[in-house]
């Protein structure tokens, strides 16, 4: 299973990076670039997929929130195109703009991180969009000696695994589709 290898990521985005900062100013770079791209959001605009991901995995996010755009698809950043909201609090306010904006995304990419076992958020949005599309795929982030055995609930679903630079999804180690296959709806094959 190659998965997407943590160190492997990190690595990614700084070589894309022109100068590389402190692993704190790579974060705030990372949320800045991230929010500076998402002046052309529109509250009527529809995406492809909606990131659920923990706030502290921002270098991350930008990653593979670019990788999957030039793989042709539009993705939702949450805090990015909402930074008034305060995700750090459950409110009746963020959770209906959080489910206007799922209303507004085909599928969920779920990026699951150790950072991740701590959000108040990502459990209720992948219930959310599974509930209303059930096109959710989980993105295990693993460090060099981890591995995914789809805790929980999370091995319901398939998984985001990266192979050099190509997102598949994987139902099991045979059956699998790229990313814009199972965007379409294709099923996953060997």
């Amino acid at each position: 299973m190659g998965v997407l290898r943590r160190q492997n990521l990190i690595h990614r985005y700084n070589q894309r990076q022109s100068t590389l900062l402190s692993d704190a100013g790579e974060v705030r770079y990372a949320k800045r670039s991230l929010f500076e791209a998402s002046s052309s959001f529109s509250a009527s605009e529809a995406y492809d997929v909606f990131l659920s991901h923990s706030y502290e995995d921002a270098r991350i996010v930008k990653l593979i929130k670019e990788m999957l755009e030039e793989s042709g698809l539009q993705v939702y950043v949450d805090w990015i195109e909402d930074e008034h909201l305060d995700r750090g609090r459950v409110t009746s306010n963020t959770a209906s703009i959080l489910r206007r904006r799922m209303d507004r995304c085909s599928s969920l990419i779920y990026l699951t991180s150790q950072s991740a076992e701590g959000s108040v958020w990502m459990p209720w949005e992948l219930g959310y969009m599974d509930a209303r599309t059930g096109k959710v795929v989980v993105a295990p982030i693993l460090g060099e000696d981890e591995s995914f055995e789809g805790r929980e609930y999370l091995g319901l679903y398939p998984y985001l695994d990266l192979t050099s630079t190509s997102f598949y999804i994987h139902k099991s180690d045979t059956e699998w589709v790229d990313i814009n296959g199972w965007m379409q709806g294709q099923q996953q094959g060997a």
